[in-house]
C-alpha cells in the first residue's frame, strides 16, 4: 500500500517538473492573457516555477502585472501590479539593452490606467524598440512583437516600416 502511494506521488511530481517553459508560447499568449484569466494564471504559475533567464523573468513580471487585472480587491490588484512592475524595472536596470524587456515595459505603460502613474518611459522605449528590434536573433520573436505593436495603433506607418528593416 505505501509503495502505491509513493509511486503515485512520484508520478505527480515528475509530471509537474516535466512541464518545460515554452517561452514562444508564453509570448504568443501574452495579449490573450489580458482577457483570459485561465491563460494568465497557467502561464504565471509556470513562469514562477521555471523562469531563470532575464527575458523569462521579464515575462514573469508582465504576467504578474496582467494577473492584477483578474483580481477583485483593488488593494490586492495594486500590490500585484507593483510586484510585477518592480521586478520589470529591476530587470531593465540590470539589462537596459534588452529589447524584449523594453517592449514589455512599453506595452504595459501604453495600456496601464493613468491612476497607476506608470507611463514615464513610453517615448524612450518606443524609440529604443524602433532602433533595436532588428537586433533580435529570433524571427518568431520579432514577428510577435511587430504584430502586437501594429495592433496597438501606437506607431506611425513610417515607424512600422522602420521596425521591419
Amino acid at each position: 500500500m505505501t509503495i502505491k502511494i509513493l509511486l503515485f506521488f512520484l508520478m505527480i511530481g515528475s509530471h509537474a517538473s516535466a512541464q518545460e517553459l515554452n517561452l514562444l508560447k508564453i509570448r504568443k499568449e501574452y495579449s490573450l492573457a489580458v482577457k483570459d484569466e485561465s491563460i494568465c494564471e497557467n502561464n504565471l504559475n509556470l513562469l514562477r516555477a521555471k523562469a531563470k533567464e532575464t527575458t523569462d523573468r521579464g515575462y514573469l513580471a508582465v504576467y504578474e502585472m496582467v494577473f492584477a487585472k483578474h483580481m477583485g480587491n483593488p488593494f490586492r490588484k495594486l500590490g500585484q501590479f507593483n510586484k510585477g512592475k518592480n521586478l520589470l524595472e529591476t530587470l531593465i536596470r540590470e539589462e537596459p539593452s534588452n529589447v524584449e524587456l523594453r517592449f514589455i515595459r512599453w506595452s504595459v505603460q501604453t495600456h496601464a490606467p493613468s491612476i497607476l502613474n506608470y507611463s514615464n518611459d513610453i517615448k524612450k522605449d518606443k524609440s529604443y524598440i524602433i532602433d533595436h528590434l532588428y537586433s533580435l536573433q529570433h524571427r518568431d520573436v520579432k514577428e510577435i512583437i511587430y504584430k502586437y505593436i501594429k495592433g496597438a495603433n501606437s506607431f506611425s506607418e513610417d515607424e512600422l516600416k522602420e521596425l521591419m528593416k
